[in-house]
């Protein structure tokens, strides 16, 4: 009886000590990732409306977005004109395509509410895929653009404000039982 009294209590310390030093392994890591959004998911006519109507002077009582995101990442002056910069040059590359699009979805609607053929119907998915690959490339070019110019604790703060984007969708989950 002593003997399995014994047995236990070093498998009781081996099991212990190894799940301790299991739970110690740092994981590599790993650079940040930025990623383009996925453009396919998103209403094409509503961007289009915010693209167009954003201001980066808003009225003496609204705050812009671009005042938020100067002010959180406390951006510089010529860092907040160079953003505006690059907004800009997004704006005039993505509004086009944006408009093509709609068209081109329009008309991928008609097409298959009448009966369209297939490869007419082929077509149309082909050049909207193509407008889409071209806004995420847009979109991407915008992000590589604006990360280079921020410093690492600036960038730091926007990867925060990256993985909280991810993370709200699950936060309703959390609250009703008081997690946070």
């Amino acid at each position: 009886m002593k003997k399995t009294g014994i047995a236990f209590a070093v498998l009781t310390i081996i099991l212990t000590t190894c799940g301790g030093v299991h739970a110690q392994k740092l994981a590599p890591k790993s650079a940040p990732v930025t990623t383009a959004p996925d453009l396919t998911k998103l209403n094409i006519e509503k961007i289009l409306q915010q693209v167009q109507t954003t201001t980066v002077q808003p009225s003496a009582q609204e705050t812009s977005p671009l005042q938020v995101v100067a002010e959180f990442l406390q951006l510089q002056p010529a860092q907040v004109s160079e953003l505006e910069q690059l907004l800009q040059a997004r704006q005039t590359t993505l509004v086009p395509l944006f408009q093509t699009a709609q068209v081109l979805i329009n008309q991928l609607g008609n097409l298959l509410n009448s009966g369209g053929n297939a490869a007419q119907v082929g077509g149309l998915v082909i050049q909207i895929h193509a407008l889409q690959q071209q806004m995420a490339q847009a979109q991407q070019a915008f992000l590589t653009q604006f990360l280079s110019i921020l410093d690492p604790e600036q960038l730091q703060k926007l990867q925060a404000v990256q993985v909280a984007a991810q993370l709200q969708p699950i936060l309703p989950a959390f609250q009703p039982i008081f997690l946070f």
